[in-house]
């Protein structure tokens, strides 16, 4: 029976006078649909609040509108736009009144501020209560940066210099409270292995999920880099000096000099020389039962990461003019 139907319209629309009828109809139907819409309506439409002219030093608590429903006279044409495409009404804390640590505008004071941003509509009610602002102090304060990034190096390969962090502090704003109670900020905890060249790794910063929605951050992220060369050791021979040594006594001190194991980047070996080092034994360390004396590495280049005096013990002569 349904197929009966189906093929009798088919049959009856493939009919050249029924083509013709049917796109009059349409042509129709879109001319009354314009007119209709080029006529006057009162129908409701709906904006999106923004809040501006806050003061920096300010900011919103709680949840304030974040829409306006109203009812509005105008055209068809432009209910349906304003429909389809919503709206910014922008509030300024000027137009607000204030009372105590309030501020508010009321239904009548909201249909102004609409008539007057959108002079082509006749704005015939607010469907809403008073927009009610309030607002707390809103504190700047630089906090550290804590990079939570663990390094590990392919062999005889090690950080030439500090590591870098960039910024290594930003500020936060936010509430008072919150950001009195912030010391550092840390980032995402994160693991690199066998590096062998320079880096710079851009880090996320870890964000408590408690205060992210409180809080604006200056960045979200950090650069951390760093220098990265090959090391290698070098033994060298480094005399040992004798330090408060009375004027009528000699010491002679066996070896004279000690092996020192350093460790530098290959490009600075050749720079490591016995002058840049000073290895001390202390005269007063010396008593009846003292056999031995223990040398002391006071003096090195900065550029060494590393440095293992190899004769930990010394003997010793005295002898007295």
């Amino acid at each position: 029976m349904e197929k009966n139907i189906f093929q009798y319209i088919k049959n009856v629309l493939s009919k050249p006078k029924a083509s013709i009828f049917l796109m009059f109809l349409v042509i129709s139907f879109f001319l009354w649909f314009l007119i209709s819409l080029s006529d006057t309506y009162t129908s409701h439409v709906t904006f999106k609040v923004k809040y501006i002219g806050i003061p920096e030093d300010k900011l919103i608590l709680g949840n304030p509108k974040e829409s306006i429903t109203t009812n509005i006279e105008t055209s068809g044409f432009k209910i349906l736009n304003y429909r389809i495409f919503k709206r910014d009404l922008f509030l300024d804390l000027a137009d607000f009144k204030q009372q105590n640590n309030a501020y508010y505008l009321l239904p009548d004071d909201v249909e102004d501020l609409i008539g007057m941003q959108y002079k082509s509509i006749l704005v015939r009610r607010v469907e809403a209560d008073s927009v009610v602002l309030k607002l707390g102090v809103n504190q700047k304060k630089y906090v550290k940066v804590d990079p939570e990034i663990h390094l590990s190096y392919a062999e005889d390969y090690q950080l030439k210099d500090s590591l870098i962090v960039a910024p290594d502090s930003i500020w936060v704003r936010g509430p008072e409270d919150i950001v009195a109670s912030i010391s550092e900020i840390s980032t995402n905890s994160v693991e690199y292995a066998n590096i062998q060249n320079d880096f710079d790794y851009t880090v996320a910063l870890s964000i408590p999920d408690s205060i992210a929605s409180e809080l604006t951050f200056q960045t979200e992220e950090v650069s951390v880099q760093g220098a990265v060369e090959r090391y290698s050791e070098k033994i060298i021979l480094v005399p040992v000096q004798v330090e408060n040594l009375p004027e009528n006594v000699s010491l002679k001190i066996y070896p004279e000099k000690v092996k020192l194991l350093c460790k530098a980047p290959i490009s600075e070996l050749k720079r490591i020389n016995e002058g840049a080092f000073k290895v001390v034994c202390d005269y007063n360390d010396i008593s009846e039962e003292t056999t031995l004396l223990i040398p002391e590495l006071v003096e090195y280049p900065k550029f060494i990461s590393s440095v293992k005096i190899l004769d930990r013990k010394v003997e010793f002569l005295i002898k007295k003019q």
